[in-house]
C-alpha cells in the first residue's frame, strides 16, 4: 500500500510537466582543452495558441554523462538563462504564415570535465512529450518523448574534437504546395568532413512517471514509432519526396499535406575516414496554408487643404520595394521608388495615385487612391481706419487665393446682416465701438477664415457754458464740456475779433455790447472730424456807471458844520453815500459834521445790471470851540455831576485841574472826558487847557470853577 501511495504522489507531482510544448532540440560541444568541454543544449518550444497552458522551457536541464560501456558517470544540470523568439520566415517571400505561429528557443550551456583514456562519452538529455497533433507518428505520439544526444570521442584515440554545429535554425513553418529549399548546413571547427542525412527522431522520457528523466536513460536509444506510410526516409508528405543533400546540407521538399511532422536531420563528422561524432537535429516541421504575403495599401488621405505637397504613408505589408505614380497627366517625372515619398503636385486638383508593392514580382500587389490637393484657403479684407457714424455704411472686399466661384460668407455679429454673401459687400453698425467682422471663403471643400475689427467712434461734440452777463471790463468764466474718444483741438471765436486754442479760454471784454461765441472742436485720430457750436449774443457786457458828487461848502468851520452833498453820477440807478459811518441813498442831502477835521464822503453808484463805480469827496471842517463851566455839583443827584469843558476842533488836547495849593487833581488828553470831583473838597479850583486845531493854530485857555457839594 505504501508503494502505491508513493507512486501516486510521484505521478501527481509530475503531472504539471506533462506538457506537449516541446518542438525539438539538438546537442553539441566544443573542446576547451585540459579535458574540458563547453556543452550546448538547444531546445525549441511552442509559444502559440496550441500551448494552451503557456508552458515554458524547464528552468534546468539534466544531462547524463555515460562512458563507453553505457554506464552513467555523472549527471550535470545546466540553468536556462532565458528564452528568445525565433523569427517565422517562409522560403517564398510572396507568402506569409499565419501570425499565430510562435516558437521560442532556449540554450542551456555549461562546462563538463571528461577525462581522456576512457574510450569516449555519450551525453544525453531526455524530455517528454511530443505533440499529440503529430501526423507522422503512431496513434499516441505524446507517449514518445525526445532524446538529444551526442558522442564525445576519446582524445587519446582521435585527438581533441569539437562537434559540428548547425549554422541556421530549423524552419518554423512550411507553406503547403510550395517547393522549399532550406539551408541546413553545419560548420565544424576542426575542419572534419561532414555528411548530412535524414535520421529517425529518438524517443526519450514518458508521459507517466519519467517525464523529465534525471538522470536520463543510458544509450542506446530507440527511434520513434512511425505512423503508417511514414519512415526515416519518408518523414512527411512531399511530392516529390523530401531530399537532404549528403554533401551540401540542402533540404528540398514540396509539402503536400497540412500537419505537424516529427523530422530529424543529422550531420556526421569524419576524420581520416573514421566517424567521430554525430549531431542530430530533432524538430517539428509545421505545414500550413500560407497567405499572400505582399499587400499594397495607401493610407487614406487625411487632409485635402494643406497645400500641394503630400507625404505618403505606405501601409503595404510583406514588401521591400515600391513604385509610386502620382497620376499627373502628361508627366513622366511624377514617380518615386521611396517607401514613403513626398511629392508636390503642379496645381490644385484631383489625382489618381498608384502604388505597386514589390514591382516586377509575380506576387506584387497594386493599390490606387484618389487624392484631392489644394493650397490652404487664404482670405482677407482690409479693415478701414476708425470710422465716424457719418461714414457708414462702409464697403468691404474679400481677397485671397480663391476664384470668383468661391462661396464667401460674411459675419458681422449679432443683429447685423451683410447685403449679400459675395466677396464685396457693405456694412453699417447702429452702435459705437469695436465690431468683430469675419469672412470665410470656401472652394473645392477647403475653407479659410479671417477676422478683424471695424471701429466706429462718435463724432466730436462741442459743448460749453459761460457766464453770460458782466460789466466792463468783463472776464467771463468758460466751462468746456466737449467730448470725443480721441484728443480734441479747440478753436474759440469770442465775438470781438479775439480767438483762442485753449481748452478753457481766458478773455477780457473791454467794451460794452453783445458778443456771440463759437467753439470748433477737431480730432486728428479716431473719428477725424470737426464740429462747431455757435451761440449768438451769448455774452452781454454792460457799461459801467460813472460816480460823481459835490459838497458845498467843501471847507467850513465847526461853527457852521452843515455841508450839502449832491450826486452827479451818470448811468446809475442807485447811489449810496457813506459819511461819518452814516449811509444816505438820496441824490442830495445836508450832513452836519460832528467835529473839525478832514472827512471823506464815499459815493457808490450802481447801474441797473449791477455794475458799480465809486467816487469820493474830501471836506475840511476847521476852527475850534472851547467853553468851560464855572461850577458843578458832584452830589450824586445825576445832575451836573462832572466838570467838563465843551471842546470841538481839537486835533491835540491837554487839560489839567489844580486845587488851591496848585496841586494837579485831574489831567486828560481826551476832550470827551471830564473831572467827577472824586475826593475833591468844596471850593475853588483852577484849570489850564491847551489845544491844537486841524491846522497850525495852537490855543491855551485858563480859568477857575467852583465845586459845590
Amino acid at each position: 500500500m505504501r508503494y502505491v501511495i508513493s507512486a501516486l504522489l510521484v505521478l501527481a507531482l509530475s503531472l504539471p510537466c506533462l506538457a506537449t510544448h516541446i518542438l525539438g532540440g539538438e546537442m553539441s560541444y566544443t573542446y576547451l582543452g585540459n579535458d574540458d568541454y563547453q556543452v550546448t543544449l538547444r531546445l525549441y518550444r511552442d509559444c502559440g495558441p496550441a500551448n494552451t497552458q503557456g508552458t515554458a522551457l524547464d528552468a534546468q536541464a539534466a544531462i547524463g554523462v555515460f562512458n563507453s560501456a553505457g554506464v552513467l558517470v555523472q549527471t550535470v544540470h545546466f540553468d536556462l538563462p532565458g528564452e528568445t523568439t525565433v523569427p517565422v520566415v517562409t522560403d517564398n517571400p510572396c507568402l506569409s504564415a499565419p501570425p499565430s505561429i510562435c516558437t521560442k528557443q532556449g540554450i542551456y550551456t555549461g562546462i563538463i570535465h571528461l577525462p581522456a583514456g576512457t574510450g569516449g562519452y555519450t551525453l544525453s538529455y531526455q524530455r517528454c512529450c511530443r505533440s499529440p497533433a503529430l501526423t507522422n507518428l503512431n496513434n499516441n505520439p505524446s507517449t514518445q518523448g525526445m532524446t538529444c544526444t551526442v558522442f564525445v570521442p576519446d582524445p587519446d584515440i582521435t585527438g581533441p574534437n569539437s562537434s559540428p554545429v548547425f549554422s541556421n535554425d530549423p524552419p518554423m513553418v512550411l507553406c503547403l504546395d510550395q517547393t522549399t529549399t532550406l539551408d541546413q548546413l553545419a560548420t565544424d571547427p576542426d575542419g572534419d568532413s561532414l555528411v548530412y542525412a535524414l535520421s529517425a527522431p529518438l524517443q526519450g522520457g514518458d508521459n507517466l512517471i519519467n517525464v523529465v528523466p534525471d538522470p536520463p536513460a543510458p544509450p542506446p536509444y530507440l527511434p520513434v514509432i512511425w505512423a503508417a506510410g511514414y519512415s526515416e526516409t519518408n518523414q512527411l508528405n512531399s511530392v516529390p519526396p523530401m531530399t537532404f543533400g549528403s554533401q551540401n546540407g540542402i533540404l528540398t521538399l514540396h509539402p503536400s499535406t497540412i500537419g505537424n511532422f516529427a523530422v530529424s536531420l543529422s550531420v556526421s563528422e569524419y576524420r581520416d575516414g573514421v566517424l567521430l561524432s554525430q549531431v542530430i537535429r530533432d524538430f517539428r516541421f509545421l505545414v500550413v496554408a500560407c497567405a499572400q504575403a505582399i499587400t499594397a495599401s495607401i493610407q487614406d488621405q487625411q487632409a485635402t487643404c494643406n497645400g500641394l505637397q503630400v507625404q505618403m504613408n505606405n501601409q503595404s505589408t510583406g514588401s521591400t520595394a515600391y513604385h509610386w505614380d502620382f497620376g499627373v497627366p502628361g508627366s513622366t517625372s511624377d514617380t518615386s521608388n521611396a517607401a514613403n515619398p513626398s511629392f508636390t503636385f503642379p496645381a490644385p486638383g484631383t489625382y489618381n495615385i498608384t502604388l505597386i508593392a514589390q514591382p516586377g514580382w509575380p506576387c506584387g500587389d497594386t493599390a490606387t487612391s484618389t487624392w484631392s490637393v489644394h493650397d490652404p484657403i487664404q482670405v482677407q479684407f482690409t479693415a478701414p481706419p476708425v470710422l465716424c457714424p457719418t461714414q457708414l455704411p462702409v464697403p468691404l472686399s474679400a481677397f485671397g487665393n480663391f476664384n470668383a466661384s468661391a462661396n464667401v460668407q460674411w459675419d458681422f455679429g449679432t443683429g447685423v446682416s451683410p447685403n449679400s454673401n459675395i466677396a464685396s459687400t457693405t456694412v453699417g453698425f447702429s452702435t459705437l465701438g469695436s465690431h468683430a467682422v469675419s469672412v470665410t471663403a470656401t472652394e473645392m471643400g477647403c475653407s479659410g477664415s479671417f477676422t478683424d475689427s471695424i471701429r466706429v467712434f462718435p463724432l466730436p461734440v462741442p459743448l460749453f457754458t459761460v457766464d453770460t452777463n458782466g460789466c466792463v471790463p468783463f472776464q467771463p468764466v468758460f466751462t468746456n464740456s466737449s467730448t470725443a474718444w480721441t484728443p480734441l483741438a479747440f478753436n474759440w471765436q469770442l465775438g470781438d475779433g479775439s480767438q483762442s486754442s485753449d481748452s478753457i479760454p481766458e478773455h477780457l471784454y473791454t467794451a460794452a455790447g453783445s458778443y456771440g461765441v463759437s467753439l470748433t472742436v477737431s480730432t486728428d485720430s479716431g473719428c477725424i472730424a470737426s464740429r462747431t457750436l455757435s451761440l449768438p449774443n451769448l455774452v452781454k457786457v454792460w457799461p459801467q456807471p460813472v460816480a460823481s458828487a459835490t459838497a458845498l461848502p467843501s471847507v467850513t468851520t465847526v461853527l457852521y458844520p452843515e455841508v450839502t452833498i449832491a450826486d452827479h453820477s451818470t448811468d446809475a440807478e442807485h447811489v449810496d453815500f457813506l459819511v461819518e459811518g452814516q449811509h444816505y441813498d438820496s441824490t442830495r442831502f445836508t450832513h452836519t459834521f460832528s467835529d473839525a477835521g478832514w472827512y471823506t464822503v464815499l459815493l457808490t453808484a450802481t447801474s441797473g445790471m449791477g455794475c458799480t463805480d465809486t467816487a469820493s469827496v474830501r471836506i475840511f471842517i476847521g476852527d475850534h470851540l472851547f467853553f468851560a463851566p464855572t461850577a458843578f455839583t458832584p452830589n450824586s443827584d445825576d445832575m451836573n455831576e462832572v466838570w467838563k469843558p465843551s471842546v470841538k476842533g481839537a486835533r491835540q488836547y491837554q487839560l489839567d485841574i489844580f486845587d488851591r495849593w496848585g496841586h494837579v487833581v485831574f489831567s486828560t488828553t481826551d476832550p470827551d472826558k471830564g473831572w467827577d470831583g472824586r475826593n475833591g473838597l468844596p471850593g475853588m479850583y483852577s484849570y489850564r487847557a491847551w489845544l491844537t486845531e486841524y491846522g497850525p493854530l495852537e490855543k491855551e485857555y485858563s480859568g477857575s470853577f467852583v465845586l459845590i457839594r
